[in-house]
């Protein structure tokens, strides 16, 4: 990586890691001794940490806007997942989805060689993140692989690279992002890693949120969305009725392949091929039609739960038109959503 003392030039980056309060054990605060930084704790007992979003990282935002901020980077309690928050072009606090953090992240990782690094990088993606993520790979000339959901199925994926002695990084829609497989000495390296990152945006009079909107420039601009769909005694009944009955007529799109991770079945249904995917069986199904639109509906806990994914993409031009693209997207998504409601309304039919 670059060192970050050599690329300030001037400017030392500024930044907030909020992290849990055992966290203190990890003596993290000489990682900052080159940028204008804090480390805040906070009590598990008192943040809820389920779901990594905007919520999570509220606290910070008032810090975030009246010290100019170039990042906060939050971690949950059990150090396995990360978040990064971020002024806009016009100073409003915000936070990265775990698609767009992901996107950011693999990004930087196959584009910052520093002169030790290797050139050869694999990159682990989660299978129910955007198509983005191959995008920046293929582009970059960097090796993928997929993995299952989860920092289980990641730990292991990644453990199998690093036998192999390949550099890899691996993440997922859950917020989990893997350099390491201890979670205390994934937390410095994720550290180092953003720290590295902020530095070269920087150091190019750019941003975070400024290199959001280049990547979705260059990449097209994604959109993706999550809905939990749970309904007690229906959840079973509306996950086969995805994977039996694919919804190409309700939304107007012609179905592509069809990845039935319950069957072990893969099958584009364009070319006729059939055969099984790659992993392992998961109650999960996902289905790709010729827009590009991404279905992915997942059984969880037992069945208990019910998710919906969804991810998309519209062309963006410019930074100029990047607030009309974003809210097209988001229109979109939510027409699928509604025309995906009534075929799971009408189960009897």
């Amino acid at each position: 990586m670059e060192n970050i003392e050599d690329s300030n030039e001037g400017r030392k980056i500024k930044g907030i890691l909020y992290l849990p309060q055992h966290a203190k054990s990890l003596a993290l605060d000489d990682l900052l001794k080159d940028i204008e930084g804090e480390i805040r704790y906070y009590d598990p007992e008192k943040v809820d940490d389920e779901n990594l979003n905007f919520k999570f990282l509220l606290p910070m935002g008032e810090a975030a806007k009246e010290r100019e901020l170039d990042f906060v980077l939050g971690f949950d309690n059990a150090l396995e997942r990360m978040i990064i928050g971020y002024l806009n072009g016009e100073g409003k606090f915000l936070v990265l989805n775990a698609h767009q953090q992901a996107a950011l992240m693999v990004d930087h990782f196959l584009t910052a060689n520093g002169p030790d690094e290797a050139k050869e990088k694999t990159v682990i993606k989660g299978n129910i993140l955007s198509q983005q993520i191959d995008k920046i790979v293929i582009r970059n000339e960097g090796r993928y692989r997929e993995s299952h959901v989860g920092y289980i199925p990641l730990k292991v994926a990644l453990e199998k690279e690093q036998e192999s002695g390949l550099t890899a990084l691996a993440c997922d829609d859950r917020n989990h992002i893997l350099f390491n497989t201890d979670p205390e000495e994934n937390t410095k390296a994720c550290i180092l890693f953003v720290l590295d990152m902020v530095t070269r945006l920087v150091k190019r009079e750019s941003s975070i949120y400024f290199h959001h909107v280049d990547l979705q420039i260059m990449y097209k601009l994604y959109g993706e969305k999550t809905f939990n769909i749970s309904s007690e005694g229906q959840n079973k009944k509306v996950f086969d009725r995805f994977r039996l009955k694919a919804p190409s007529d309700s939304i107007n799109e012609e179905l592509v392949t069809i990845s039935d991770y319950k069957k072990e079945l893969f099958q584009n249904k364009l070319t006729g091929r059939k055969g099984p995917p790659e992993l392992g069986p998961m109650d999960l199904v996902q289905l790709e039609f010729t827009s590009g639109l991404k279905i992915s509906v997942e059984l969880a806990d037992g069945g208990s739960k019910l998710f919906l994914h969804l991810s998309d993409f519209s062309d963006c031009y410019n930074r100029a038109s990047f607030p009309d693209a974003r809210k097209n997207i988001h229109d979109r998504l939510l027409k699928v959503v509604v025309s995906l409601g009534k075929m799971v309304i009408n189960l009897n039919n």
